[in-house]
């Protein structure tokens, strides 16, 4: 007998009544562990722990009998005459929730570390987009979890029922094509090479508490050339504690990094088949990924010198959402190798046509002045405290040379980052190219661009000079200071977004 599926309403795993319970007694640790704490350091009779055990028995039972009742009240279903996924939950009020297949984002799954002991899943419906939270069935079974994942993307993109699919057809897209896992070396490598700016600013820390130290040391002992040469050990000694704390400190920035790393990312995989990417990471949470080419709106590859000599790029894939939510909506995969992404690109682009058709701009110097001019803040920061209060007690030279040495690397720097940044025009696409050291490569399909602002600030207008901000909605591309020869490219942009007839999300 073929009937529809889910079309009934439906119950959690029945697993999902220890993942309420579970859940539900560390809301309340959460809310009493300091009573709890009081009680013990306050040296209770026997007669308090008894009725605090009493106590903590009636709670827990009535927190199972919650568990229960809440397990009860949590259904769902699929309304196929209406196209709509429906979940009813909750005990002193009652929580409907009817989501449109067209309004569905994505349909992805997460599961705790108690969720893997207990083997179930979370389903997680995003409704990005529109007002709606998303959606989150929190223990369902594995196959439950696929099964249903599958129908409702189905239904999304094809308004079909689920005795419809054609089950050859659906084991046919979901053939692996390729397979790529970011191993445990890998993750090592990113959790060292994505450390340099912390550890940049250890540096400066150190040097700073290095000059402290010793102007703190000669205090009041610089009359005579003898008392340098007497104390000069004594200098050595504290560089030396100041040099091995900066080790320490360094060497702890670099394993905390590390540690989150492969918090985040342990076990990450990414598999193609014909229909979708799937991206699966997580050592807390583990979370898995189900990204078809229709949902992807901005995709930034980023890398600096180190990971690229190391061949490890991390893609960035911004799916479409809701203002306040764009965040959560941007899938992180690093530790990816060259072939690795053009494969991504390859998968995710494919309908696009690459033709030798490409037109460059670069922003004008007007941006580096400015640019430069912001980077001189810090400057002026440390010389007001310098001069006008006692916070900084350098003497002249070490200001001068401080000063002189910040000047020439903030210029430098800023010249370089100038010249990297670039925005490309293609027959169907637009890229963004940005960074000297952390090196951002922003490309957007053109019919997926929602709206396009300009706008000239009057120290512009000598210039003919604009800023330009495309907005998807999975966030937005800016190109600032860039001449006004770029509105007939807009002009284009336009019209490509207007005459295709391609599904943006």
């Amino acid at each position: 007998m073929n009937s529809k599926a889910y079309h009934t309403a439906q119950r959690q795993s029945i697993a999902g009544i220890l993942l309420i319970f579970i859940s539900s007694l560390y809301k309340l640790v959460k809310i009493f562990w300091a009573m709890g704490a009081y009680l013990l350091l306050s040296g209770p009779s026997k007669t308090t722990l008894i009725y605090t055990g009493i106590g903590l028995v009636v709670l827990m039972g009535l927190t199972l009998i919650y568990s229960y009742v809440y397990y009860l009240k949590f259904i769902f279903y699929i309304d196929y005459e209406r196209e709509e996924f429906v979940l009813e939950k909750g005990i002193f009020s009652t929580e409907n929730s009817a989501i449109p297949f067209d309004k569905i984002q994505q349909v992805y799954f997460k599961r705790s570390i108690l969720q893997r002991v207990i083997n179930v899943y979370t389903l997680v419906i995003d409704t990005a987009g529109s007002n709606q939270q998303e959606v989150e069935i929190q223990a369902i079974s594995e196959n439950d979890a696929y099964r249903l994942s599958e129908i409702l993307l189905k239904a999304k993109s094809e308004k079909v029922e689920a005795n419809q699919i054609d089950k050859k057809r659906v084991e046919a897209e979901d053939r692996e094509i390729w397979t790529h896992k970011v191993g445990i070396l890998s993750l090592l490598k990113i959790g060292i090479s994505t450390n340099y700016l912390r550890g940049l600013s250890l540096v400066v820390a150190f040097v700073m508490g290095i000059y402290n130290r010793a102007n703190t040391y000669f205090k009041d002992r610089l009359d005579h050339v003898e008392v340098y040469v007497d104390q000069f050990s004594g200098m050595l000694q504290s560089i030396g504690y100041s040099a091995l704390l900066f080790v320490l400190l360094l060497i702890l920035s670099i394993g905390i990094t590390i540690i989150e790393v492969f918090i985040k990312y342990y076990g990450l995989k990414v598999r193609q088949t014909r229909e979708k990417l799937e991206v699966e990471m997580g050592l807390k949470t583990n979370t898995k990924v189900s990204l078809q080419p229709r949902r992807l709106q901005l995709m930034r590859i980023i890398t600096n010198p180190v990971q690229q000599r190391l061949n490890l790029y991390e893609a960035q894939i911004s799916l479409s959402s809701s203002e306040n939510e764009l965040q959560k909506n941007k899938i992180k995969i690093p530790g990816l190798g060259k072939q690795i992404v053009e494969k991504i690109k390859s998968f995710l682009y494919s309908k696009s046509s690459h033709t030798n058709f490409k037109t460059v701009f670069k922003p004008d110097n007007l941006l580096l002045f400015r640019k430069i001019l912001l980077s001189m803040l810090p400057v002026l920061v440390f010389l007001y405290a310098w001069y006008f209060t006692n916070f900084v007690d350098f003497k002249l030279w070490a200001v001068l040379t401080l000063v002189g040495v910040y000047i020439l690397i903030a210029i430098t720097l800023q010249i370089l980052a100038f010249r990297a940044r670039k925005l490309i025009f293609t027959e169907d696409f637009l890229q963004k190219k940005k960074g000297f050291w952390n090196k951002t490569e922003e490309t957007l399909q053109l019919f997926k661009i929602q709206s396009i602002s300009v706008q000239q600030p009057i120290w512009y207008r000598r210039r003919n000079l604009v800023n330009v901000v495309f907005h998807t909605a999975g966030g937005d591309l800016k190109f600032y200071a860039v001449s006004k020869d770029i509105l007939q490219y807009i002009n284009y942009v336009l019209y490509k977004a207007e005459v295709s007839k391609r599904n943006w999300m």
